[in-house]
């Protein structure tokens, strides 16, 4: 059996497993604990370590190729591949995350304009109190990327990360970095958009409310206008969130396709290589002009 094996060009030498499988584990890790949309901090650890594992074992024959190779690694240099596989890990999540962020933020948005953003529940995938309307967002949006297929083209893109960034090679560190978090502030920037976005129409929708009940208020004050305003509010708000219902299910869509775009181009700039600077040629000086002489 071990010889059929190293014909296929697997090699079975422990440390070399013990290196490649823990470097494929802790990646897969580290994304699993960032994601809400597959386990999130609600599912036990062990449930996501085994998820780890199982993607660790898919991985490990496809990546081991006879060529690979941990001879000459020391501890040190162990310890950075480590830590680049958990960077990358992170960073990935939290890439897939942010539309997620966006929904929930729109939600937190329409709950205080609607004076009930003190009404609050625990999300677990997160670990963390929201308002009602955001709950219900961020898990309506989890049930529709699900629903799509969303989290079958994230995973094929993880699982090409591994090819684009090998386990054993650094990435450049200026030109992955700079560009990673330039993507990243481009991203955090359409999410604050979405946001706004879906929320804009109760929030539009609230403020005509309460103009009109000002308005009233002026012409018939003996009217409770406080309390008759906080119960319109509520009603409106509910009323606008379902029946745009449609247009936040395109959007979830339309930014799972985004998000997944923006994730291979967050992969391959960790992958690029920084641009050669020409260096600055020396200013030659001015050559002074040659003086006329009068001919006789």
């Amino acid at each position: 059996m071990e010889a059929y094996l190293q014909r296929l060009g697997l090699n079975l030498e422990f440390p070399f497993v013990l290196i490649v499988a823990g470097l494929i584990w802790v990646r897969a890790l580290a994304m699993i604990s960032v994601i809400p949309f597959l386990f999130g901090k609600a599912t036990p650890r062990t449930t996501r370590l085994g998820t780890s594992v199982i993607l660790t074992i898919f991985l490990y024959p496809i990546l081991v190729t006879p060529e690979l190779s941990v001879a000459g690694i020391d501890t040190l240099e162990l310890f950075v591949l480590f830590f680049k596989e958990v960077l990358i890990g992170l960073t990935l999540g939290f890439a897939v995350s942010l539309p997620f962020y966006g929904f929930q933020a729109a939600g937190q948005m329409i709950d205080n304009q609607r004076g009930v953003s003190l009404a609050r529940i625990l999300i677990p995938e997160l670990g963390e109190q929201v308002s009602i309307s955001a709950n219900f967002l961020f898990h309506f949006a989890v049930v529709v990327f699900l629903v799509i297929g969303g989290h079958r083209l994230f995973l094929k893109a993880f699982a090409e990360s591994y090819l684009i960034l090998p386990l054993l090679e650094f990435p450049p560190s200026v030109a992955g970095l700079l560009p990673v978090m330039d993507l990243f502030g481009t991203m955090t920037a359409k999410v604050l958009f979405l946001s706004v976005q879906l929320a804009a129409p109760v929030i539009i929708a609230i403020l005509l409310v309460d103009i009109i009940l000002g308005v009233a208020n002026r012409f018939a004050p003996q009217i409770n206008v406080w309390e008759l305003g906080f119960n319109v509010r509520g009603y409106v708000g509910v009323l606008l969130l379902f029946l745009s219902i449609g247009l936040i299910g395109n959007q979830i869509v339309h930014y799972t396709g985004e998000s997944d775009q923006e994730v291979r181009t967050m992969i391959r700039l960790f992958k690029e290589k920084p641009k050669e600077v020409p260096p600055e040629q020396p200013e030659t000086p001015l050559e002074k002009p040659h003086p006329i002489v009068p001919s006789p």
